[in-house]
């Protein structure tokens, strides 16, 4: 039996989506363990990456208005830091450093280009760009072949596989609510924007809710076609995974890990029911006693703004220690509370055998 977000489980800090069913399993296989449960009437999963939460979304279905309803209504419900859209997309031909199948698209910038004004002389586009968070989009940049491509995961293609592994590319990529499946209408579009790399029909849908709502978002799809006459399925499984691989190589720099090597064993999830190493009397004197102290603690950890801003007001202290609980850092709160000046309280927690 599934259980209720927020509840037992704590609130998430990345929220990733999905259009498709084959890239969200391409993502549950690359996360390795990520933990099903049921809100809602919905099938969703969440994953530990060393104490980051990463919330793995139901499919939204194809097209940006889809996905920007689900995403408002994740920001509405849990408020995460950052928004994540994973999975397959169209690429262009001579695009990019030698753009070809299953090779990884980021966006620098995500162009909306639906919107037109219609004159005599025709349509005129109205062109829509948003750019991700910049820290995301850094740790895309930064991410070593060696942390994505670990030996044996990578699946066959239903064609001849590349040369050379998948590659990452940066530029603008094109958003829409078409399949496109004709290189005369993408290079058409690429007369405005010479250098995009891709087009795909989700990123809008996601930029749109991020710019409204608070968090920031980066894209991290695959090129499965080249949304030409030749368009088909025979490279979804593999693009699919090679995006979600290098999804969770971000993930894992944006948890504080930087170099994961060949071969290195996957980070296992931690249950979340984990119980406390202090007794329960011990809490409730350190959420007496720590109310003017909240602040530095949570600084101490450095906190981030977001999970500080879902603090209940006048319970501050209760929800930096199940902050802390969650995250499996609560051992390190006496030398936290020393480094603050409350020996007091450091005292207390290290008195007698909590374990």
């Amino acid at each position: 039996m599934g259980q209720k977000l927020g509840t037992t489980y704590p609130a998430p800090d990345i929220a990733v989506f999905t259009a498709l069913p084959v890239e969200r399993q391409s993502l549950l296989d690359a996360l390795g363990a990520a933990v099903p449960y049921r809100w809602q009437g919905q099938d969703l999963h969440i994953a530990d990456i060393d104490g980051t939460r990463v919330l793995v979304l139901p499919p939204s279905g194809m097209g940006n208005v889809g996905v920007a309803a689900l995403a408002a209504r994740v920001i509405g419900v849990w408020n995460p830091a950052q928004l994540l859209l994973v999975g397959i997309a169209g690429g262009v031909r001579g695009a990019g450093d030698d753009l070809r199948l299953g090779d990884v698209l980021v966006p620098d910038q995500v162009v909306g280009y639906e919107l037109s004004k219609l004159t005599a002389d025709g349509a005129k586009p109205r062109y829509e760009t948003y750019r991700p968070d910049y820290g995301l989009l850094s740790m895309a940049g930064s991410v070593q072949t060696q942390e994505w491509l670990l030996s044996g995961t990578a699946p066959a293609a239903a064609g001849p596989l590349p040369t050379r592994g998948p590659k990452a590319h940066f530029g603008p990529v094109f958003s829409g609510e078409k399949v496109l499946a004709d290189d005369r209408a993408v290079n058409g579009l690429r007369t405005a924007w010479p250098k995009a790399l891709g087009v795909e029909m989700e990123s809008l849908g996601i930029a749109l809710a991020a710019y409204r709502g608070g968090p920031g978002f980066l894209m991290v799809k695959a090129v499965c076609d080249f949304a030409d006459s030749d368009k088909n399925d025979e490279w979804h499984e593999y693009a699919a995974a090679a995006a979600a691989h290098f999804s969770v190589a971000v993930l894992r720099r944006y948890a504080g890990r930087h170099v994961v090597t060949a071969g290195a064993e996957r980070p296992q999830a931690v249950p979340v029911d984990v119980r406390s190493t202090f007794p329960g009397a011990v809490k409730v004197q350190f959420c007496r006693r720590a109310a003017d102290d909240w602040e530095d603690l949570a600084d101490y950890f450095e906190t981030p703004p977001h999970a500080k801003r879902r603090f209940r007001t006048g319970n501050e202290p209760r929800e930096v220690w199940e902050w802390l609980e969650t995250r499996h850092k609560l051992h390190l709160l006496p030398q936290a509370l020393q480094e603050i000046g409350r020996d007091d309280l450091a005292d207390l927690l290290r008195s007698g055998d909590h374990t």
